[in-house]
């Protein structure tokens, strides 16, 4: 990531990298979550009642949906520590993009307030060297960020900059720095796309960030996504007047901020 220092011994955005570009595959992919008054629902391995059960999902669970043609049933893919893919009645599945902004909130705020608490108990686990410890909060924290911090970033920027909702972007803030040793790139990607929709506000709120190393971080962050989004090869200039423009303002302000 260039100027971010990736210092833990976590190699996990492999995996998770590899998870989503099979998701990429198909175009139709939403981020969904189970609609069910007995809170689970049933995978199966065909289109029917009358398929095997493979598996199950549960009101937490996240998935992503590919509608069949001519079907009232949908192919799901979900991460559960491997990959599950089978096939869900549409009547139980609830878009995620489709909810009401205050649930949408809710979930975001949920997903995030865990993953900072867990990257925090990863971060205190490795500062002790207590190898029990360690081993119990990476093994936690990476199965969050597979089954739930990762599918919720691509939802917040969308959420961001249809509400400009300063209270979440500073939670994302905090837990990005929470996480700071981390490898994933899908923060930089998610806090990028906040940044191309809103500079003036997200360059607002990182001013209330006291702590300079909090703040480096966060430009570095927002950079990457730059790069990564306007498909800009890194420490390369590009005709692109958008990214000029905004990689110039962010230049500015990194410039201010720095001590």
């Amino acid at each position: 990531m260039g100027k971010l220092k990736m210092t833990t011994t976590r190699n996990y955005i492999l995996t998770i990298l590899t998870f989503l570009c099979s998701l990429t595959l198909f175009a139709e992919n939403k981020l969904a979550i189970i609609k069910d008054p007995d809170g689970f629902t049933y995978v199966r391995n065909g289109q029917g009642k009358g398929f095997k059960v493979i598996d199950t999902l549960f009101t937490d669970d996240f998935f992503y949906f590919q509608p069949v043609d001519s079907s009232d049933w949908v192919k799901v893919t979900a991460w559960k520590g491997r990959q599950l893919a089978g096939f869900v009645h549409i009547s139980r599945v609830q878009e995620v993009e489709k909810l009401d902004l205050k649930k949408q909130k809710e979930l975001i705020t949920k997903t995030l307030d865990k993953h900072r608490i867990l990257a925090y108990a990863f971060q205190n686990a490795w500062k002790s060297k207590d190898s029990l410890a360690y081993r119990t909060t990476v093994r936690e924290l990476e199965f969050h960020s597979d089954t739930k911090y990762d599918p919720i970033l691509v939802i917040l920027p969308k959420y961001f900059c249809s509400t400009s909702d300063t209270n979440v972007l500073q939670l994302f803030f905090s837990t990005m720095w929470a996480d700071k040793g981390s490898a994933n790139e899908m923060p930089s990607f998610s806090i990028g796309d906040c940044f191309i929709c809103n500079p003036d506000l997200v360059i607002e709120q990182l001013a209330k960030i006291k702590r300079s190393e909090q703040k480096k971080s966060i430009f570095d962050h927002i950079e990457w996504g730059l790069v990564n989004h306007f498909g800009v090869e890194e420490g390369s200039k590009s005709d692109n007047k958008e990214f000029s423009k905004l990689k110039t303002r962010l230049d500015s302000e990194r410039k201010k901020a720095s001590p």
